[in-house]
C-alpha cells in the first residue's frame, strides 16, 4: 500500500524515522516525538500523545498555574499534542494514528497548493 492509497479514517502504524504522509491524530503510542521543523521552522521535537492524555496534561498544567510554569522555565512544547502533520517526521517512538486529512486538504497539501497558485511575477529586470 502506497501513500496515494491512504484514506481518511485509515489507521497507520507509527515507526521511528517515518515521514508523515497525511494529517492524523495519535491513537496510542510509546514515547512518540515528532520533528516538525520542516513545517514550523522550530528545531525542538514535539511530544505526541493520544487526545485523552493531552487533555490530562493540560488540566494538570492549569492546576499548577501557568505563571508558575513560566517562572520555572517551562515552555508551550512541554505539553504534548495529539496532532501529526503531513510533511513532518517521527523522531522517536512508535504507535498508531488515524488519518484525518489527505492530499490537498492536508497541511502539506495546502502549502503546495498555495505555492502553485502563485502566478509568474514580472520582475523589473
Amino acid at each position: 500500500m502506497g501513500y496515494n492509497d491512504i484514506l481518511v479514517g485509515d489507521v497507520i502504524k507509527i515507526v521511528y524515522g517515518m515521514n508523515i504522509p497525511v494529517d492524523g491524530i495519535v491513537l496510542s503510542g510509546n514515547q512518540i516525538s515528532c520533528d516538525e521543523s520542516a513545517m514550523t521552522g522550530e528545531s525542538e521535537e514535539i511530544r505526541k500523545e493520544p487526545f485523552g492524555k493531552c487533555l490530562e496534561a493540560q488540566k494538570e498544567a492549569e492546576r499548577a498555574n501557568r505563571s508558575t510554569m513560566k517562572a520555572q522555565g517551562k515552555r508551550k512544547h512541554d505539553l504534548p499534542s495529539p496532532v501529526l502533520q503531513s510533511g513532518t517526521s517521527i523522531a522517536q517512538g512508535d504507535g498508531w494514528f488515524m488519518c484525518i486529512m489527505v492530499g490537498d486538504d492536508s497541511c502539506l497539501g495546502q502549502i503546495i497548493s498555495k505555492l502553485e497558485e502563485k502566478d509568474d511575477e514580472e520582475t523589473p529586470l
